[in-house]
């Protein structure tokens, strides 16, 4: 009879180490499952953007609270100013109002998880795009070719000068012929009236 109630005793505290022991897995994992972890981003740890790049979203396993955040700062230590931080169900997204200008960068970044634990992280990436046409344009060096108000003056004035030349020219060279003329009109009756008088 020792034997069988010495028995049942060991069996019940096995089935309670037992019963703990699964209510303590359950409750560790459970805890476990209510944190939300960075799942991806873009761009992503290391990334080497060569596009235009506005916005910067962060993907979370789980639903993350009202007080997250996200910041963004050159190598350098110089603060992005950012125009919007979106939360959703489970991304962060953090919105410039220009493309970022083509430099490394650091992201920050601290969320509230569903069961209210704060998480933290970091990763860095680098925006290496295409410098626009016009920009480029904008940095180049006046056109030597450009005239100047003054020479385009001089210039006007120069054609004005030539057109004068040339109407003097055609007005003189009119009244050339016309006095050859006149002096053939002249010899022309001076003959036939010498012819007459014979």
């Amino acid at each position: 009879m020792i034997v069988g109630s010495l028995g049942g005793v060991i069996l019940k505290r096995i089935f309670t180490a037992a019963a703990v022991a699964v209510l303590l897995a359950l409750s560790i994992s459970t805890s476990a499952f209510a944190h939300s972890h960075l799942e991806g981003s873009n761009p992503a740890d290391g990334d080497i953007v060569t596009e235009p790049l506005k916005e910067i979203v962060l993907e979370f396993d789980g639903k993350i609270e009202q007080g997250s955040y996200i910041d963004v700062k050159t190598t350098e230590g110089k603060e992005i100013q950012l125009q919007e931080i979106t939360i959703g169900e489970g991304t962060l997204t953090g919105t410039v109002a220009e493309p970022l200008p083509n430099d490394e960068y650091q992201v920050n970044w601290s969320i509230i998880s569903a069961d209210g634990h704060p998480i933290e992280g970091e990763f860095s990436f680098t925006v290496n795009a295409p410098v626009p046409e016009s920009v480029e344009e904008g940095t180049e060096k006046p056109s030597e070719t450009t005239e100047s108000p003054k020479q385009s003056a001089e210039d006007q004035e120069k054609v004005a000068s030539v057109d004068e030349v040339q109407k003097e020219s055609s007005s003189s060279s009119m009244t050339v012929i016309l006095i050859v003329l006149l002096v053939i009109i002249v010899a022309g009756g001076f003959f036939l009236l010498t012819k007459r008088k014979k």
